[in-house]
């Protein structure tokens, strides 16, 4: 299931990198509850925790393994919540959406004392040229 978020983050969408045409937004890996254990993860497709990222646009396949667990994505600077998953399903979900700056928080519902992460985007790189 694809769902696509951009039009729900008005916010986002002003300050997110373009993409040319035909590229595909970079991709990050949610995980949740492999083996019903209390684990919950953002990572790049080598297996990088994801710490801090430019603002633009990405796409997040979230792996949900636990009727136990789900796993939200939320903006801490916006104070909104961006998606979330649910609790008893289990699945793999796809979302893409466009990230602006600030700090962003994933955590399961059931368990968000324990089960969270955070992560923090960056501004967009400065194109700006200079004449001389």
């Amino acid at each position: 299931m694809r769902k696509s978020l951009l039009a729900a983050l008005p916010f986002a969408a002003a300050l997110a990198l373009a993409l040319p045409a035909g590229a595909q937004p970079p991709v990050l890996i949610g995980k949740v509850g492999l083996h019903n254990a209390f684990r919950i993860s953002l990572t790049f497709p080598n297996g990088q925790l994801v710490r801090s990222i430019p603002a633009g646009t990405y796409t997040i396949v979230v792996h949900d393994y636990s009727r136990l667990h789900n796993f939200a994505l939320g903006s801490a600077t916006a104070n909104v919540r961006i998606f979330t998953g649910s609790v008893p399903g289990i699945g793999t979900r796809t979302y893409t959406l466009a990230l602006s700056p600030g700090t962003y928080v994933y955590a399961c519902s059931a368990h968000p004392s324990v089960m969270h992460g955070t992560f923090v985007v960056t501004p967009p790189p400065s194109t700006t040229t200079t004449t001389g």
